[in-house]
């Protein structure tokens, strides 16, 4: 039994042993383990060295590509910004409008330098937000003890060429206008003015708006000051002819109200220029010595007092009131309802009318804007002595333009990008201003001679070739970045 278990015993060793050799010789070692995982690591760590370093070869030659690239066309501009800048807007936005106007010039674009100017401003957008800016410089100005209008001056000027607070700059000169009005009213109607003011979200685009509709409602304003208000700031914001019809009829109110005062006054006056006859009569029939004498004479001054203040507010409010209705439509244009009911749109600098439509007739909406908007490069073409050559027949002062005039208008308008459908802005107005003095520069031509020059009027036959005053507008309109001069020696060879 022993033996047999001693074999047994030493079969169940050589069994194991067995096990164990084959185990030795299917699965490595602990150390054998430990070093093929570091040769693995540093079989990894070695391919991605390779990999990092092919990466940053290939960074550094789309980087040399890049420094050297000269950008030409669009398809190299996006490469360019998909490649430096993927997914930025901003500097998407920034480098097309450097590009083009780059590009406009004839100028090549360096991809290096644009990569500089797109991180140059990227950081300044960055620094800290303009709103910001603006609340801090206001802080930094209240605290120096400046007046409200020292402050509206000095934020024009820091940030009137920042895009993104141009709304604010707007307000800002608006409500400082408005300030300078408010400075020759009696003190209670200046501060009533400059409390709506002080409440205005200058953000808003409809901020002075809503501060005129506030001042036309209060009750610590004159009814002459609403009607200067009217006349003078209203119409800014005006964009369609049921806007301009409206203030018109407001204008027209407070005209009305004005002269409602001056008939109550006129009233008050004369039942006391009736009651100083009166009391002076008494007194002449009173002897010397009547007590009754000196309680008259004191009347008799407060009434004349009376009278005085009554006859001084006749007087201020016959000046305030207009013999007219019309107001200011846009610097240097008045909106004016006539006499017999009409409208009219008046160049006041060359005191020249046109007359809108009858809003009567069916579709008129059309005609009296395109009528409205004609006053706009009328003026402007005035000025360049291009309006005989233009238009034919000329406009007629205080006459409604010709269907055929208004078109001519709109074609001017719409060449240079203008929407005719509203109202022309302040802003557009000078635009078109700047616009249509390229068809006459100073070059010691007059009008005709560069009207000729350019293709637009043909001598011979006198007419306008339509066709070509579209072109060349649409090119002025496509070229405003460019030197004046540039613009005119490229609209020749057109």
């Amino acid at each position: 039994m022993p033996e047999k278990f001693s074999v047994m015993q030493n079969s169940d060793d050589l069994s194991g042993s067995s096990d164990s050799l084959i185990g030795n010789v299917d699965s490595p070692s602990l150390e054998q383990l430990n070093y093929n995982a570091k040769q693995r690591e540093t079989q990894i760590k070695s391919r991605e060295k390779i990999d990092n370093k092919e990466h940053e070869k290939a960074d550094v030659d789309l980087e040399n590509d890049i420094s050297t690239m000269k950008i030409s066309n669009e398809t190299e501009l996006n490469y360019f910004l998909d490649s430096k800048f993927p997914n930025d807007s901003n500097a998407r936005i920034f480098a097309e409008e450097y590009f083009e106007n780059r590009n406009a010039l004839g100028i090549s674009v360096s991809a290096k330098e644009l990569k500089r100017l797109i991180t140059q401003e990227s950081e300044k957008q960055a620094d800290i937000n303009v709103a910001d800016q603006i609340k801090n410089y206001k802080e930094e100005l209240a605290n120096q003890s400046k007046s409200q209008t020292e402050i509206l001056s000095l934020l024009i000027s820091k940030f009137e060429n920042e895009e993104s607070v141009s709304v604010w700059v707007e307000n800002w000169r608006n409500f400082q206008k408005l300030h300078n009005f408010a400075e020759s009213k009696p003190p209670a109607e200046r501060k009533a003015i400059q409390n709506i003011i002080a409440k205005a979200d200058f953000s808003s685009s409809t901020a002075f708006e809503t501060s005129l509709s506030e001042i036309s409602q209060s009750k610590e304003i004159s009814e002459e000051t609403k009607l200067e208000i009217s006349r003078k700031f209203d119409g800014s914001h005006i964009d369609s002819v049921d806007g301009m019809d409206y203030q018109l009829k407001k204008v027209k109110t407070h005209k009305k109200a004005i002269e409602k005062e001056i008939g109550l006054k006129s009233r008050e006056k004369s039942a006391l220029d009736s009651e100083i006859q009166t009391i002076e009569d008494k007194i002449d029939n009173l002897p010397l010595n009547d007590p009754k004498r000196l309680e008259l004479e004191k009347q008799l001054e407060q009434r004349k007092m009376s009278l005085d203040e009554a006859e001084a507010e006749i007087n201020r409010l016959e000046n305030g009131k207009t013999q007219n209705v019309s107001f200011q439509l846009r610097e240097g244009f008045n909106s004016v309802q006539n006499a017999d009911g009409s409208r009219s749109i008046k160049i006041m600098n060359n005191n020249f009318s046109i007359k809108l439509p009858s809003n009567r007739w069916l579709f008129s909406d059309n005609k009296n804007v395109r009528a409205i908007n004609l006053a706009f490069p009328y003026m402007a073409l005035k000025n360049e002595n291009l309006t005989g050559i233009l238009f034919n027949p000329n406009l007629e002062n205080n006459s409604v333009p010709s269907k055929s005039q208004r078109d001519l208008g709109h074609i001017i308008l719409s060449s240079l990008g203008f929407n005719d459908t509203k109202i022309l802005s302040e802003e557009n107005i000078k635009q078109l201003k700047k616009d249509l003095s390229l068809l006459n520069p100073q070059n010691g031509k007059s009008g005709l001679e560069n009207m000729t020059g350019i293709g637009i009027y043909d001598v011979g036959s006198q007419s306008v070739d339509k066709g070509k005053l579209k072109e060349v507008l649409s090119f002025i309109r496509g070229n405003r970045s460019l030197d004046d001069k540039m613009v005119f020696k490229k609209i020749i060879n057109i």
